[in-house]
């Protein structure tokens, strides 16, 4: 026994020897090689789907930037003019209210400045200001809701996009091992499954951007159609506040 450990120890560090020297081997080889996140790299392994998902991020990313700017040039969040015209409303001062309606470039400011003009133009029913309103609000978020269809769709096809793309590398991944008959190399098919899967990840890191961005806009537009809603009620009640109002309602 104590003559055959040398040979043993000396068998173990050449083992040792050579997976480090393999290990080595793998990390440079790995280091110099393309990353897969590059964008050479995923237009070389993902193929044209993975072209039009990039192609998609780009629309994406265009529309969310584009939105963003709407909204905060549309100033939704301001709303400290409801209240000045609400009150000159109450007061009579129907052409004071629409000056302080049109010095807010908003689209709650234009629907009440349209329910005020309503009233003004002639003597309608409360209905019929809340529908001038309502019909002035709906072209407000309409344009505010403008391009939003493409982020979902975008959001929806790109993770089956994806997936598309990892079947369809599958497939070939084993038609490949189908291929090499009885001299199986497990590189292959581990190569070919990654380079499917990276479709996928492609597809859901394009995906996550476009959904969280909807819904957070979405968020924003129905915070704007609640307001419009408000204001449509505040409008009408402070005009059958005005002075002469309640006789006007009397002599009828």
């Amino acid at each position: 026994m104590p003559e055959e450990m040398p040979a043993t120890v000396e068998a173990t560090v050449d083992s040792g020897e050579a997976a480090v020297t393999g290990a080595a081997e793998i990390i440079a080889e790995a280091g110099g090689a393309e990353a897969w996140y590059s964008l050479g790299s995923l237009l070389d392994k993902g193929g044209p789907i993975v072209a039009i998902l990039l192609v998609l991020s780009v629309i994406s990313a265009a529309i969310i930037l584009l939105k963003i700017f709407q909204f905060w040039s549309a100033g939704l969040s301001r709303r400290s003019f409801v209240d000045p015209a609400v009150d000159r409303i109450e007061a009579g001062d129907a052409a004071g209210a629409l000056d302080i309606l049109r010095k807010h470039k908003t689209p709650l400011a234009r629907a009440m400045a349209a329910g005020v003009r309503a009233k003004v133009r002639g003597d309608l029913r409360d209905e019929d200001v809340a529908a001038e309103i309502n019909r002035v609000g709906a072209m407000e978020l309409g344009a505010l809701q403008r391009y939003l269809r493409w982020l979902e769709v975008i959001g929806n096809i790109s993770p089956l996009l994806g997936l598309l793309g990892t079947v369809i590398g599958m497939i070939q991944a084993f038609q490949r091992l189908e291929e090499a008959g009885s001299q199986v190399d497990p590189a292959l098919l581990s190569g070919g499954i990654w380079v499917a899967l990276l479709t996928t990840a492609v597809g859901l890191i394009v995906a996550l951007p476009a959904i969280t961005a909807l819904n957070l806009l979405e968020g924003k537009i129905d915070q704007v159609r609640l307001s419009m809603r408000d204001a449509s009620a505040r409008v009408i009640a402070a005009l059958h506040a005005r002075p002469g109002a309640s006789a006007a309602k009397a002599a009828k």
